[in-house]
């Protein structure tokens, strides 16, 4: 790298605090970067500068596109994903995008032909992707023997506010938002599915027009079956494995007891899922923190011109199951 690396973080608030301290922690940890957030909010966009001790902060999307920042980092409502991407790409910006890739494949599709097109780097930030719990229970599962049982879950309480209340610039609800990233892990272990049989649905417990819960059952091509259910109307849920793994040979599922939860710069984020049992038996997975290495791993690739660590095959895949799952009916 022969000089930084410039970030702006479209969207700055939310979630994107929590790309601002992965940002910093690289900084810290010597990768060559600059960062600039952006929110339309001028008062909070110079607040967001300050505190993180940014390189600079943008306020209108057009300055943004115009500067000579090098990487768009957008963590902005699902609605905005395709228009802001594929302006960034055409104003020569690479490209991290947080999920989903969009509302829908035609949308998904317009992004990545849009980065094919101009050759620049796009990625979209998985973060469960690189999270060592989970890239560990994909090293481990082969020692179950076949696998005949899947099981994802996360039901929690959240009242979404502002955009994530209204379904059309979600695209749906709980299970799009949130609920993508354990869709993501269920597939990564299960491989292709032939059948989703969901039930998708508001619980009434959550003021917003999408759904608040999700329930479905996978049958994959291994032969094996998935269950996931995801939700965010469960109001003092407790503490249970997000992930069981079951074979002929043994179980594995995540400890919920030793999940990392990280504070930087006053922002408090999950940074890596709990320890493995396999078989009663405890596999420490080890250091790390999936949202610094997912933005590390985009960072090390425009910087090399290598492959993105995430690929985007993955993220249309999870996409084409969200939908599967609405479209379907048990």
């Amino acid at each position: 790298m022969s000089g930084p690396l410039r970030i702006a973080v479209v969207g700055a608030r939310g979630f994107g605090l929590v790309h601002m301290a992965a940002l910093y922690q690289l900084r810290q940890q010597g990768l060559n970067v600059e960062y600039y957030p952006y929110s339309s909010s001028p008062s909070d966009a110079a607040a967001i500068a300050r505190h993180f001790k940014a390189s600079g902060h943008f306020t209108n999307y057009n300055d943004v596109l115009s500067s000579n920042v090098d990487i768009v980092d957008l963590v902005v409502s699902h609605d905005s994903h395709a228009p802001m991407a594929i302006a960034a790409l055409r104003a020569g910006k690479h490209v991290v995008l947080e999920k989903p890739i969009a509302r829908t494949m035609e949308e998904a599709e317009q992004i990545v032909n849009e980065a094919e097109r101009t050759g620049l780097k796009f990625m979209v930030a998985e973060n469960y992707h690189f999270d060592r719990t989970f890239q560990v229970a994909q090293q481990l599962v082969g020692q179950l023997g076949r696998v005949h049982t899947i099981i994802a879950r996360d039901l929690h309480h959240n009242q979404p506010t502002g955009w994530r209340t209204i379904r059309e610039r979600m695209g749906g609800g709980a299970v799009i938002d949130g609920g993508i990233h354990m869709i993501h892990v269920v597939l990564n272990i299960g491989g292709p599915y032939r059948r989703i049989c969901g039930n998708i649905y508001n619980s009434g417990a959550v003021k917003m027009e999408g759904e608040d819960v999700g329930l479905a059952i996978f049958e994959f091509e291994s032969g094996a079956h998935g269950l996931y259910a995801y939700g965010w109307a469960f109001i003092g849920s407790p503490a249970v494995p997000v992930l069981e793994v079951y074979g002929d040979r043994g179980g594995l599922y995540e400890d919920p007891g030793s999940r990392v939860v990280k504070e930087v710069m006053g922002v408090k984020y999950l940074a890596r899922h709990g320890d493995l049992m396999l078989n009663s038996q405890r596999v420490q997975v080890g250091e790390g923190d999936m949202v610094v290495e997912e933005l590390r791993g985009f960072i090390e690739a425009v910087d090399r011109g290598s492959l993105v660590p995430m690929p985007v095959e993955l993220e249309l895949r999870d996409l084409r199951a969200v939908l599967d799952m609405y479209s379907s009916r048990c």
